[in-house]
Formats: structure tokens, C-alpha cells, sequence
């Protein structure tokens, strides 16, 4: 099958597309591109013979994805499951340092589940596994980790995008995963969404470009050797228009008219179902208040019919529960609409069981049951899962040559904003001061979606093959006969010639990523104080600065004689230090290669018109020939605003990340305190609490503790430098949290408040949850004067909420603050 019988030409796909009218009182297919798919008769007919065989349990079974913490392969024998998935900090063993063979093994497991022989000769039909893989096998300790989608989108190189991909998907065969949940399309319009950095461009043109090279490099060209050897299902994502939320806001509502959502949001999925992409994920988001996995018209109508995609729709992580009358183990509407797979990682047995009760009931279409069943077994059979081979493998292909490739897509991902005086490239024979806290954090520099959901940081042990930025600098300026310092302590007795300070954004994904303003650290001065006493040392001070998006830096620019964007790199930092230093005769080795793929914010957030007033325009990036000086920048930001806005709405410490400052920590009787960098964490000592990821309203927005009664033990949001929160106390505040029990809460759980060594009070939970059936989430309000009266000093808190029980325990709990006026509804009063 040639790829010329496969699709119709892009150019005019992209043309019908432009052509169309303004929109209509009615949703009119015509806004969308019409495209004809040619399908390989041989495998139609598999597909027919093989649904013909299969009963009703089997059908109900392959449109269901669970997580691997939650299913085993037995599980997926049982129940004839379709798929399983890693979610992002989900491991084999729930080991964050799994090796590839431990991967490999599990995979192994599941397959061969699939595929033992049933009963009375039904057919076994293969599992697919999928993983969020979308900046390298990002999951995989010891994998190369590429630099995120923005970046990429800078280098504005489509060869690139495609060998990254190539050398990621190599990496997921290596593990046994069959399926990539990548790559994103989203146009992102609002950088103040959380996903930003998931996203190419600004410009639907070029995410159409970069995101047809991504399915490429994982699928392969449509013909001989698509899917092949090497080669893992691609997953076009999040249809349709998750980049157009109002205000940014993840899994927000998009409202433009037809014509709009085609031509922009849409665009990107003529050129991935012209690459042959296999799978189609359902977005979070809305259209105009109707939610996409509930969405029939766009799904149905439009995505399979006028776009002719023959390939599977799987929904989000219980993306599905958000449609109006559904919830996360019952719904028949999004199925209605066209959802062919349903992701429900941890509950997927009660969805199992009320879609098979529907089914026999009659309330299921069995046309469209058959319609989902036979596109997954389409998609499986295309992909070689029918087909008995060898999966997996011992290691990791290639690590040097994927480390080399990542390196060369920093170089050409720097966007050089501002180099008065050509100060760039620098001589690395001289004194070189490293600063900030990006500067050797390789969590930090890659960014969310590494070995975590939410990334991780101050854990360069975790990136066995990775390099810091600063191990980069160090590399070069050694071999040069320089010298380097790491950390400004000292700095003075160094007397560096040049300062290089590494700041910017720590890791982060949807949801807690969203921001309200695109101005930098908001209500903290932290970096830029540092920027500000490298500029009284009256040397060249140049910032690399590290983020997810574009964002409102005027001061810190101001503040630096040169200024790089250097986006979320990776694990091969060096690449930084590869455009930074010059070599032995004074010349760049390599050019800042990037042009901007959005542009850059000249205001912290948008003007009245929605508008984002533009300092940089997109596609700037200087080379190192001369160019003016940057003018000083207007410094006026948002902060004082902002930081009497929140003190309004109280003090929101967790709600699925530990807000700054505060931090998560476990506590075990006689064993060192461990702070939680990621969202999976078991404490010292005889490992008595474990904290692991759940969802409350999102997910990932909770966390589920569990006791084993070993030795006493805590959870607690702690903070390095004590924090004054007596005001709250006036405003008559309350400690707010959620909690869900798993079982029935012993007489020794207690919440408490601490403010220093041998200061603090605790509260017995006990007694305020009797009443609370397992399972259901409680709201659980404290009044701030009963934990004062107690003993608290609200001047100086060091643990703003401190769980603790001997165990053993499970529970979890969501949404940590103070709340201004709570206290009148509070469960725990004075005097109680």
C-alpha cells in the first residue's frame, strides 16, 4: 500500500479547509477538511472474522484501559482487557529506578496474559500498552530525555522533530510498550496554560510541520515499513482545541466559532491523519460549554466521517466522568459520542461491570460497540500485535548517539534574546561563576514529565546519563584551562571575570501549571535579588533562563548583560554550554540556533482587548553578528496586586503540588525526614508510610497515604524558613483539607500544626470522622483558634499540616489550606 493511496494531498485538504464560510446557525462538517483513507483488505478482513468470534465480554473488555498499579495480568486475562498504561510517575514495582529488564518483564506479563488461549476456542485478541513518552522515554530511569515540544518548535526543524522521535520510540520497543500517547498538537493561544511547553507553536502551520515529523519518526512513513520494527503507535492529541481554553485554563472551554476551531485548533490533524497516526486522544477541554469526550458531532461526525480517521478515539485519564450525567464508572454518552477506548486507570472495574450491564440491557448500540471493537483490533493488527514476536529488550538502544542528538536539539532550541555588546560567546580560558538554582538540577532543566508527572528536582542521582548545565559549563572551561565555581558563596575570593546564572520556572504540568500572570515568581524577588547582587560585582552577568513558556522578565533582562531562552532541555545540558563558550581562537562553536515559536510578553498578562502585548515578536532570536543594544525594559509588574488577591482568597498550600514554599515530607520514628520530589515516596527507616498518586477531582490532584503500622509515622507540608501567618488568625481562618478513608480511621490519627522543635499541636481526626463511609472524600475544616489555643505560634509555623498515625492506615487526602472565614463552618470549634 503506497502513502499516495493512503491520504489525499495536503495541499488541498489544507485548502477545502481554508475555503469554507463563517459559521453557521447549525455545526456544518463542511469547516473541516474532507479526506479519504484506503484500508488494506486483508486486514478488514481479520478484523470482520476475528469480531465475529468474540462475545460480548471480550468486546466490553477491549474498550477499557486500566493503570498498571491498579490491574495485573491476570487481571487483563480475566476481564479481556484492551490496554494498560503507565501513568507519568508510574513504574514497574512502583520502583522510580526500574531497570529496562524489569519494564520488559512487566510488558512480557501482560502480553502473554492477553494471549494465553481461552476458553471454548474464543480468540485471544493482544494487549496494547501505552505511556506518555512525549519528550523521550521520559518515565525510564536512564533514558534520554529530549528537550519538550517548545523547544523543539524553536529550532523550526522538522528533520529534527522527526530523528527525536525516531530515537523515542526506539527506546519505548526497548521497554515492550507498544503505544505512545504523543504527540501534542495543541495551538496554544494563552501561554498562561499549563501545557504550554507540550505545545510546538503559536502557529497552526508550523504544529501541523513538526507534528506530522513527530508521528513520522514514531510510526514510520505509511508503507513498508510503517509500524515496524522499532516503531510504537503515535497518538495525535488533545482533539480538538485544548490550546484555545478562555484565560488558559486546563481542561477549560474554547470559544470561537466553527471556522476558527477548524482552521487553527483542527489544522494540525489533516497532516497527522495524512501521516497515518493510529489513535486519536479526547481532550479535558470543551467547545462553546459542550465537553469533548461527550462531543458526538466533533468526534463522530466530523473526526471520523468528514476526516475519514480509521484509527481509535481513547479518552484521557477519566476524561470521560466530565461529561454532564456521567460519571468515572458509568458513561454511556461519551461512548454515544465516539470514545472507542475509555481510560479509567484505577476504578476500571466498576466501569467494566455497568458498561456490560448496559450492553445486556439493550441501552448499548451494538453497531456502535462493534464500530469501537473493530477500529482497536484494526489498530492492533496494523501494528503487528497479532503477530508473535520478541518484545522488548535488555537495554536501552543507542544512549550515546539519542544523549548526542538531544544535545544538538538544545543547541538549536537556544533563543538568544539580548547580547549588549557582543559578550557572547565567551572565552572559557577565564574565571566562570555558575549561579542559580537550575544551574545543576537536571529535574529542573527538563522540566514536567520527567520520571514524574510533575517532574522532579534537586534528584541528579535519578539521570544516571544526564549532565547538568553546569557540568556542561565545567567541561569546556576546564578543557580550556579556565576556571569554575559553582554557587555564589565565596564568589568575591573567586573574583570570576563572567557570571553565568541559571534561573527560571520549576517543573510543573496541567492544572497546578496553570498561572494567573505570565510574570515571573510573582510575590517573590528570590532569582532577581540574586541577579541584582551578580550586577554589584560590576562583572558581565549572563542568564540562561529556563521555563515552559515565554514570560513578562523585564527586570531580570534588565539585569543581564545577555539573555538566553533556553526552554526545558533535557538531560544533556552541555548543549548550553555548546552555544555559550567559544573555542581556543575566540569563535562560536555553535550559533544560538532558535527563533522564538511564540512570542515573547511585553506586559504580564493580556490587555483589555485579550490581547498579549509583544516585546519579541515571534520568530525573533539573535545571532552572535552585532547588534544593538536592548534599551532598558519597563519594570512594572503585577505582584503587589496578585499578592493581595491571594491573601483575599487565604493560603493554598496543596492542590496536587506542595506550594511554595511549602513542601511535602515523610516522617518515620528513629529514620531521616525524605522530602517527596516526586509524587510517589516511601519514607526512611522500616518504610512505614508510602505516599503515592490519586485522583480527587483531577488527576493527580490528591495523594494516598498508607501506613503499615511499622512505626509511627507522618506526613506533613513543611517549610525551611518558619512563616507568619497570625493575620489568618483575625480573619477568623480555618485549616481546610479533604480527606478519604479506606478503611475505618484509628484512634491515633491526628492533624496538627508545628512552629519549630517541641512547639506545635495536634488534633484527633477520630471523633470528627465517625460518621465517614469509606471511600467518599469529607471536607475537614479546623478552626485556626482552637490550634492556636493549643499551643501553635501562627508567628513562626514550620508544618502547616501534619498527619500522623502508628498505623496501620490507608487514606488520602486533597486541597490543603487556610481558608479566611472558614472557621464559622468549621468540623473542630474551641471548646469542642
Amino acid at each position: 500500500m503506497k502513502q499516495t493511496d493512503f491520504f489525499l494531498p495536503r495541499a488541498a485538504a489544507i485548502a477545502l479547509m481554508l475555503a469554507t464560510g463563517m459559521l453557521a446557525s447549525q455545526p456544518q462538517t463542511e469547516h473541516w477538511p474532507q479526506i479519504e483513507t484506503a484500508q488494506d483488505a486483508t486486514i478488514e478482513a481479520f478484523v470482520d472474522q476475528t469480531l465475529q468470534k468474540m462475545t460480548l465480554e471480550q468486546k466490553i473488555g477491549q474498550v477499557i484501559q486500566a493503570e498498571i498499579q491498579f490491574v495485573s495480568p491476570e487481571d487483563v486475562h480475566r476481564f479481556g482487557l484492551g490496554s494498560v498504561l503507565n501513568g507519568g510517575g508510574s513504574f514497574p514495582g512502583q520502583n522510580r529506578r526500574a531497570a529496562v529488564s524489569d519494564w520488559t518483564r512487566l510488558s512480557s506479563a501482560y502480553h502473554e496474559a492477553a494471549l494465553r488461549p481461552m476458553r471454548d476456542g474464543l480468540p485471544a485478541i493482544p494487549l496494547v500498552w501505552g505511556t506518555d513518552a512525549v519528550h523521550g522515554h521520559n518515565n525510564v530511569f536512564g533514558a534520554t530525555v529530549f528537550p519538550h515540544n517548545i523547544a523543539l518548535g524553536a529550532t523550526r526543524s522538522p528533520e529534527l522533530v522527526e530523528a527525536i522521535s525516531r530515537a523515542t520510540a526506539a527506546d519505548i520497543a526497548a521497554t515492550g510498550i507498544d503505544w505512545n500517547f504523543a504527540p501534542t498538537l495543541a495551538v496554544v493561544q494563552d501561554l498562561r496554560w499549563g501545557r504550554s511547553y507540550e505545545g510546538f507553536s503559536s502557529d497552526p502551520e508550523w504544529v501541523s510541520i513538526l507534528g506530522r515529523a513527530a508521528i513520522v519518526g514514531l510510526q514510520g512513513e505509511p508503507g513498508a515499513q510503517w509500524l515496524g520494527k522499532n516503531r510504537v503507535i503515535a497518538t495525535a492529541k488533545h482533539f480538538v482545541g485544548d490550546g484555545g481554553t478562555t484565560d488558559g485554563i486546563d481542561q477549560g472551554d474554547t470559544q470561537v466559532d466553527e471556522k476558527q476551531l477548524a482552521t487553527v485548533h483542527g489544522l494540525p490533524y489533516v497532516d497527522a491523519i495524512e501521516a497515518g497516526v493510529q489513535t486519536v486522544m479526547a481532550s479535558f477541554s470543551s467547545w462553546n460549554g459542550l465537553k469533548m469526550h461527550g462531543h458526538r458531532y466533533l468526534l463522530t461526525d466530523v473526526l471520523k466521517g468528514r476526516m475519514g480517521f480509521d484509527g481509535f478515539i481513547v479518552g484521557d485519564w477519566n476524561g470521560h466522568a466530565q461529561v454532564s450525567g456521567c460519571s468515572v464508572t458509568d458513561c454511556l454518552q461519551a461512548f454515544e459520542a465516539g470514545i472507542d477506548m475509555f481510560m479509567v486507570p484505577e476504578d476500571w472495574r466498576e466501569f467494566h461491570r455497568t458498561l456490560l450491564e448496559h450492553a445486556r440491557a439493550g441501552r448499548v448500540s451494538q453497531a456502535r460497540l462493534d464500530d469501537a471493537v473493530r477500529r482497536i483490533l484494526r489498530v492492533k493488527k496494523r501494528a503487528g500485535l497479532f503477530d508473535a514476536k520478541v518484545r522488548g529488550a535488555a537495554k536501552l538502544p543507542d544512549p550515546a548517539g539519542h544523549a548526542e542528538l538531544a544535545r544538538q536539539a538544545v543547541r538549536e532550541s537556544l533563543v538568544l534574546l539580548k547580547n549588549d555588546n557582543q559578550l557572547l560567546p565567551i572565552d572559557p580560558g577565564q574565571r566562570v561563576l555558575v549561579v542559580g538554582a537550575g544551574a545543576d538540577d537536571i529535574g529542573k532543566q527538563s522540566g514536567g514529565w520527567t520520571l514524574d508527572w510533575q517532574g522532579v528536582t534537586e534528584t541528579n542521582e535519578s539521570f544516571p546519563n544526564g549532565q547538568s548545565i553546569y557540568d556542561g559549563i565545567s567541561e569546556w572551561v576546564t578543557a580550556a584551562g579556565g576556571q569554575v565555581q559553582l554557587g555564589e558563596a565565596g564568589a568575591a575570593d573567586f573574583g570570576p571575570d563572567v557570571v553565568i546564572a541559571v534561573i527560571g520556572e520549576n517543573p510543573y504540568a496541567e492544572g497546578p501549571g496553570d498561572v494567573a500572570t505570565l510574570e515571573f515568581q510573582p510575590g517573590s524577588r528570590d532569582d532577581l535579588e540574586l541577579l541584582q547582587r551578580l550586577g554589584n560585582m560590576e562583572v558581565p552577568v549572563i542568564t540562561v533562563f529556563l521555563s515552559g513558556r515565554p514570560m513578562w522578565v523585564n527586570p531580570e533582562i534588565n539585569q543581564s548583560d545577555a539573555f538566553i531562552a533556553a526552554w526545558l532541555p533535557g538531560t544533556e545540558g552541555g548543549g548550553v554550554a555548546d552555544v555559550l563558550l567559544a573555542d581556543a581562537s575566540g569563535k562560536p562553536r555553535f550559533e544560538p540556533g532558535g527563533k522564538l515559536p511564540f512570542a515573547w510578553p511585553a506586559e504580564p498578562e493580556p490587555g483589555p482587548d485579550g490581547q498579549l502585548a509583544e516585546l519579541f515578536a515571534f520568530g525573533y532570536g539573535l545571532d552572535y553578528a552585532a547588534h544593538p543594544n536592548l534599551p532598558r525594559l519597563p519594570e512594572t509588574g503585577l505582584a503587589p496586586r496578585l499578592e493581595a488577591a491571594a491573601d483575599e482568597l487565604g493560603l493554598v498550600a496543596f492542590d496536587g503540588l506542595a506550594r511554595d514554599p511549602w513542601r511535602l515530607v515523610l516522617r518515620e520514628a528513629g529514620a531521616p525526614e525524605v522530602a517527596v520530589g516526586g509524587q510517589t515516596e516511601t519514607s526512611a527507616g522500616s518504610h512505614s508510610i508510602r505516599l503515592a498518586p490519586t485522583d480527587r477531582h483531577l488527576q493527580g490532584d490528591a495523594r494516598r497515604i498508607t501506613w503499615t503500622g511499622a512505626t509511627p509515622a507522618a506526613v506533613a507540608l513543611a517549610v525551611d524558613e518558619p512563616q507568619a501567618l497570625q493575620h489568618f488568625l483575625a480573619r477568623q481562618s480555618a485549616l481546610v483539607f479533604e480527606l478519604r478513608l479506606e478503611a475505618d480511621a484509628p484512634q491515633d490519627l491526628t492533624v496538627g500544626m508545628e512552629c519549630g522543635e517541641s512547639c506545635g499541636a495536634a488534633i484527633a481526626l477520630a471523633p470528627l470522622l465517625k460518621d465517614m463511609e469509606a471511600g467518599d472524600w469529607q471536607q475537614v475544616r479546623i478552626d485556626l483558634a482552637c490550634l492556636a489555643s493549643e499551643g501553635v505560634e501562627l508567628a513562626r509555623v514550620t508544618g502547616l499540616f501534619v498527619l500522623s498515625a502508628d498505623g496501620p492506615l490507608e487514606l488520602s487526602f486533597a486541597d490543603v489550606r487556610l481558608e479566611p472565614g472558614g472557621a464559622a463552618g468549621a468540623t473542630q470549634r474551641c471548646g469542642q
